[in-house]
């Protein structure tokens, strides 16, 4: 892993982190499907401006269009929907801690599909990573178990949700391995703007039927809306099939142990949430976990 790696591994954490504050601001005058929906054909949107403005582009999505397409619907288009009927009754702490299964998926996947083994070390760092996410989010995920209240749905109401979620992580490791191994040789740009626009076609009809016709929509909400399709999405994913590229899919999956560290970052600084010692302890088992499961080296970094 070079320098470059990790400076996009960090950008990455840093771009999709940014969806939790968007997906807080626009959800509630969205809708959690409509929200998800519209996040993907705003993705597609502005791909689609790569794909007019670049030859390049173009040859590679019409010569890899079939693959593309199962990419587009295994790491977005699936997966959105899903965490978006989730997103109705889990909250987003258990999500982000079903969603840091996804590295665990992907080396699975990896194993038995495409016979890429992970070492010790990258095994241990992945359960290492899994452990901080857990306690990053011990507070949230023993209220799952506490008794119902009115405020508190009860836990088989949400055992169901909770494995669509899961359903959606292994649409995200399916997806990375299925690059990895596929499309290796396209473009990272090409890979983002062909899955996402297939995606987003699929997803137009989803859009139209979810969006909250009737209802009075804020500028702030628009404005999160955009920024997710935009940012967290279309350029995020240009980030993350470079990174699938560079250091193979289950390194790069493992930005999802990462992610909730800087959601609660952002979320105490633009939110003012509550920043307690479980989030700290969290937080520094996760980089532990991240630092084995990338196995970095300093010493190889300082030279690249």
């Amino acid at each position: 892993m070079t320098q470059r790696d990790l400076i996009t591994f960090i950008s990455l954490a840093f771009m999709w982190s940014l969806s939790f504050i968007f997906y807080r601001i626009g959800v509630p005058e969205f809708g959690s499907v409509g929200f998800a929906s519209l996040r993907v054909v705003l993705a597609g949107l502005t791909m689609l401006l790569f794909v007019l403005f670049n030859p390049k582009n173009r040859e590679g999505i019409l010569k890899h269009w079939k693959m593309l397409a199962v990419v587009g619907l295994f790491s977005t288009a699936i997966p959105f929907t899903l965490f978006g009927f989730a997103a109705k009754s889990v909250n987003a702490g258990v999500l982000a801690v079903l969603n840091a299964s996804v590295p665990m998926m992907s080396g699975v996947i990896a194993s038995m599909f495409f016979k890429d083994r992970l070492s010790r070390k990258q095994l241990l760092g992945l359960a290492i990573g899994i452990i901080g996410v857990v306690i990053l989010m011990s507070e949230t995920f023993m209220g799952l178990f506490a008794p119902s209240t009115a405020d508190n749905a009860p836990l088989g109401s949400q055992l169901l949700p909770m494995g669509l979620a899961l359903f959606a992580c292994i649409g995200y490791a399916a997806g990375a391995n299925l690059t990895r191994n596929y499309l290796s040789h396209v473009s990272p740009i090409a890979i983002t703007a062909g899955s996402l626009i297939i995606a987003s076609v699929v997803m137009l009809p989803v859009s139209i039927y979810a969006f909250p016709y009737g209802q009075s929509i804020s500028l702030k909400a628009w404005f999160s809306i955009l920024c997710i399709g935009v940012i967290s999405t279309a350029i995020a994913l240009i980030f993350m099939n470079q990174l699938i590229k560079n250091i193979g899919p289950v390194r790069a999956t493992s930005i999802t142990l990462v992610i909730p560290i800087f959601a609660i970052i952002f979320g105490y600084i633009l939110l003012d949430e509550s920043l307690d010692v479980f989030a700290i302890v969290g937080s520094m088992v996760i980089l532990f976990g991240t630092y084995l499961s990338l196995d970095l080296s300093f010493k190889k970094l300082a030279k690249s």
